[in-house]
């Protein structure tokens, strides 16, 4: 059997024959994480797509352990560019899908009706260790956009951001009477991915993906709010 620190790939092999009873197939690999002082231990896995998130199906480990999987959040991320690494899930926008107090052998979590994101992330609320052997997700793929035969646009996730601006490349500028009346301008715009809402001039400003995976996507700027079309 095999605890390997720190393979987190170890999760997401496919292989959940090994995870019962009497092993036949001989094997038993986890993900595992490191110990370190006064940090919580996570996974996370990118989607490459985003999902409407129906169902998580968690496996740990079953010879011994359990406490290795509990206390621990399941998270859903609408990153705000589609670029971000792991170090910036917390600028996207967050659904908190499930919180399992107790210790588990199995958990099928059922997230929220329409939960949407391209992020799933288990993270442990103490410092203990997190032991992972399989998650399997499952959800329904969307598209940024659906176009009818009328022409219409239909946004299929609006994630709104309070207090900040973004980073992204600049397609254009209006005066909107509103924030709504910004986003709605976003979805005509083919290259529009976050419309910018000044509420002290009411200007919108249409700006595309970001394109820097080094940096975060966001400022801080108290004056606006970003809405992200997805």
């Amino acid at each position: 059997m095999d605890y390997i620190c720190c393979n987190s790939s170890y999760a997401v092999d496919g292989d959940t024959i090994s995870l019962f009873p009497y092993y036949p197939s001989g094997d038993f690999f986890c993900a595992h994480s490191d110990s370190l002082s006064n940090q919580q231990s996570w996974w996370a896995v990118d989607l490459q797509e985003v999902y409407v998130i129906n169902d998580v199906d968690i496996f740990g480990r079953i010879d011994c352990c359990t406490h290795q999987l509990a206390n621990f959040d399941v998270e859903v991320f609408m990153p705000t560019c589609i670029d971000n690494n792991w170090n910036y899930l917390e600028d996207g926008c967050k659904i908190n899908c499930h919180y399992q107090s107790t210790e588990s052998q199995r958990t099928t979590v059922s997230c929220p009706s329409n939960t949407k994101g391209r992020y799933i992330r288990i993270r442990r609320r103490d410092t203990s260790y997190l032991v992972i052997c399989e998650v399997e997700v499952y959800g329904n793929p969307i598209n940024n956009f659906h176009k009818s035969d009328l022409g219409s646009t239909i946004i299929n996730h609006a994630c709104r951001k309070s207090g900040y601006g973004y980073v992204g490349p600049v397609i254009g500028t209006s005066v909107a009477h509103s924030n709504i009346q910004c986003t709605s301008t976003c979805t005509t715009e083919t290259a529009c991915s976050a419309a910018e809402y000044d509420n002290n001039t009411n200007v919108c400003t249409l700006k595309g993906e970001c394109l820097n995976e080094t940096q975060s996507s966001l400022y801080v700027d108290k004056d606006k709010h970003v809405l992200f079309i997805r």
